[in-house]
């Protein structure tokens, strides 16, 4: 009982931490570019802020756990990309409701990088990398790739959902080749080593 009432003190201490530095995060860095994801007004992009703060304490607590213990439990991976796809659903086809445009230059995020947009390139070029992680570097995935990214934009455009831009379908597509060549590292090897059934951890 006492061993797991230090057990729960803990996790939770864990959980606070993570909460005070995903806080300190947002405020410090984040905080400044949510106009770019928040368009619905004041309120909207207060709760907008309370949710990324505790998405952000999610895996910052995930990330803690796992330097504490060096195990991440399978159902663990399960939700952290469960959670990544329900933000990658906001971000590509909610955070623009009601809006339209088309940029055809494939490289069109030079243009903003050299006019001080940093932010969006940046988040173009590294939301697919955990998506990629799952995916071998074929000709066949790249291809169903490139048009599932093609279809994205498209449905941005066609249903006012935001900018139909080639050059983010450019940065996407290198975003999944960088998490596609993840795989071919020891960092595939390792997460393996490292991942636990929750079965498995009861059965010891």
């Amino acid at each position: 009982m006492i061993t797991h009432q230090k057990y729960d003190t803990k996790n939770l201490l864990i959980v606070f931490f993570s909460f005070i530095l995903s806080k300190w995060f947002y405020d410090h860095f984040l905080i400044s570019y949510s106009h770019y994801i928040s368009n619905y007004g004041l309120s909207f992009a207060l709760g907008l802020n309370i949710i990324i703060t505790f998405i952000l304490t999610y895996f910052t607590y995930v990330f803690l756990k796992f330097c504490q213990t060096r195990q991440i439990q399978n159902t663990t991976i399960i939700s952290c990309y469960m959670v990544y796809g329900l933000t990658l659903i906001y971000l590509l086809f909610l955070k623009n409701i009601g809006s339209q445009g088309l940029i055809l230059n494939p490289l069109s995020f030079i243009r903003d990088i050299s006019h001080g947009s940093r932010f969006v390139p940046f988040m173009n070029l590294v939301m697919f990398i955990p998506l990629g992680f799952l995916f071998s570097l074929t000709k066949l995935n790249l291809s169903l790739t490139l048009l599932g990214l093609v279809l994205i934009e498209s449905c941005q455009y066609v249903f006012h959902l935001g900018v139909l831009d080639l050059g983010d379908i450019t940065l996407n597509l290198l975003s999944i080749i960088i998490g596609s060549c993840f795989r071919y590292t020891y960092l595939k090897t390792w997460i393996q080593n490292h991942i636990i059934n929750k079965e498995n951890q009861i059965g010891k």
